[in-house]
């Protein structure tokens, strides 16, 4: 069984893994943790019912928070490996920041949206108003021009927002994600932002106690790009033979000389999984930047959109009413 995503929003995960840290620092067991969980949320009654069933029965945490939808793989690898090396709150601690970030940048993404969005909305209903006031055009044809055209951008970013899952149903998935990697602005965001995740995904299972042939498997699998992550493959060819961290990467085209000599530096001191997060907490925070550099000019976009709406509107519309012929 094999689950990528998460039942949860990215809210709701913020709140549990924020919770189930607070829950294990005061030493709860886990059946009495999910309980106060149920009761601090009770939309998730369902799926946490789900793990306190699966934990009297014996089962570890990861194996049930990822049976009830609750932990997706990655999730599940990491929490196993917190349960091993006894690590459990720091991951938790450290999901719940990755998740809360995720979060937040959703939310300040939206929240600078709404009006652009609503004046669009509005603009789709009173451009076609006057002319229908006039009698220039029908109700019905009104309805098409507004309704209609918003209906249309709706779909449109519905299947916009669902098309990693529709590519993946139609069977183009490959197809997607090699033309991803082919333009280049698109491919250096997806790059940066899914090498990066894999670092962090690294560094929890290094922390948490797996050791570096068992956790990069692991961690290649959770990148979603699948060239991407074919690009590890002379990586992983290595591993049988007993390769240095650094050496093993070194053989991925998309590991650039600065992460090498960070896994180099700190592979030598004995500090690896800790430098790790380092610099995929530094990489974040210039991720971030990026996303508030996206969250401040999507909305310009959408007002330009607008307003060369509006101007085709009016260059369109005749400036003198045309003369009968009687005349």
């Amino acid at each position: 069984m094999s689950k990528t995503k998460h039942l949860l929003s990215i809210e709701q995960l913020a709140t549990v893994f924020t919770q189930l840290k607070r829950l294990e620092s005061a030493g709860l067991p886990a059946v009495q943790a999910f309980t106060l969980l149920t009761q601090l949320e009770p939309r998730l009654k369902t799926p946490f019912a789900k793990v306190q069933h699966a934990l009297k029965a014996g089962r570890p945490i990861s194996e049930a928070g990822f049976k009830a939808g609750i932990f997706n793989n990655v999730d599940r690898t990491l929490i196993h490996a917190a349960e091993t090396s006894g690590r459990l709150m720091e991951v938790y601690g450290q999901l719940a920041t990755h998740y809360t970030d995720r979060n937040s940048r959703i939310k300040k993404l939206l929240s600078r949206l709404y009006f652009p969005l609503l004046t669009l909305i509005l603009s789709l209903f009173l451009q076609p108003l006057p002319a229908f006031v006039a009698a220039e055009i029908s109700g019905f044809t009104y309805l098409q021009l507004s309704v209609g055209r918003l209906l249309i951008m709706s779909v449109g970013v519905f299947l916009l927002l669902r098309l990693p899952e529709i590519v993946g149903y139609l069977g183009i998935e490959r197809s997607w994600h090699r033309l991803q990697l082919r333009i280049p602005a698109v491919a250096n965001w997806i790059i940066k932002r899914q090498i990066n995740g894999f670092l962090f995904i690294l560094a929890m299972m290094l922390e948490g106690g797996l050791a570096f042939s068992e956790a990069l498997p692991k961690a290649v699998a959770s990148i979603k790009n699948s060239y991407l992550r074919e690009s590890f493959k002379p990586a992983l060819k290595l591993l049988p033979k007993g390769a240095s961290v650094v050496d093993t990467l070194a053989k991925v085209s998309v590991i650039n000389a600065l992460i090498l000599q960070i896994l180099h530096s700190n592979e030598q001191s004995g500090t690896l999984a800790k430098g790790i997060l380092h610099f995929t907490q530094q990489e974040a925070e210039s991720i971030a930047l990026q996303d508030d550099a996206l969250a401040e000019w999507l909305p310009r976009l959408l007002y330009s959109i607008i307003a060369m709406g509006i101007a085709h509107s009016i260059l369109s519309t005749p400036l003198v009413p045309e003369i009968p012929a009687s005349f």
